[in-house]
């Protein structure tokens, strides 16, 4: 079997020093929702953003989203 990756820029190419990032993600299934936001944060701090500069927001479910995201 082949094996697949996305192709991009490495993330030690990119300088996130100055960047504020938002995540807005929905509670209703935090047994997949938990590793995906660990390892998001994760990728963004190997690219030099700053703990302080990621916002992490929780909401209900689906529905709330895209009202969170518009605060």
């Amino acid at each position: 079997m082949a094996s697949h990756s996305l192709k991009g820029p490495k993330p030690e190419e990119h300088d996130g020093s100055s960047l504020r990032i938002g995540i807005v993600h929905a509670r209703w299934n935090e047994t997949i929702i938990a590793p995906l936001l660990e390892g998001t944060k994760a990728q963004l701090t190997k690219c030099g953003v700053k703990d302080s500069n990621i916002v992490v927001q929780s909401v209900p479910g689906s529905w709330e989203l895209p009202i969170a995201v518009q605060r």
